[in-house]
């Protein structure tokens, strides 16, 4: 029992060590700009994109550490990335659109 838990543990952690490696490059080119015009909104929804993003990270590792089951880092993933698209391409440029133009 005890080899299975310690799978488990390595599982969830390279899992989740990867999609925080994936915010952090995201965070990384919401910060580095190379346009010579730099609009404050913008970065305001970049930094906002970045904090919600961890946050919903966040919530998926401590219930995938704390329900123990095989299917959740598979699910959790998938479903982080899913939402995580849809606010990328979908839920941030219709709100800058609605509130900003």
């Amino acid at each position: 029992m005890k080899n299975k838990d310690t799978i488990y543990d390595i599982v969830v952690h390279t899992v989740n060590l990867i999609l925080l490696g994936a915010i952090g490059f995201l965070a990384f080119f919401s910060v580095v700009n190379i346009s010579p015009h730099r609009d404050p909104v913008s970065d305001m929804f970049g930094f906002g994109t970045i904090i919600f993003l961890t946050v919903m990270w966040a919530i998926n590792y401590w219930f995938q550490f704390k329900k123990r089951k095989w299917i959740l880092p598979i699910a959790g993933t998938v479903l982080f990335v899913a939402i995580a698209l849809f606010i990328l391409d979908v839920g941030i440029p219709f709100l800058y659109d609605t509130f900003i133009r």
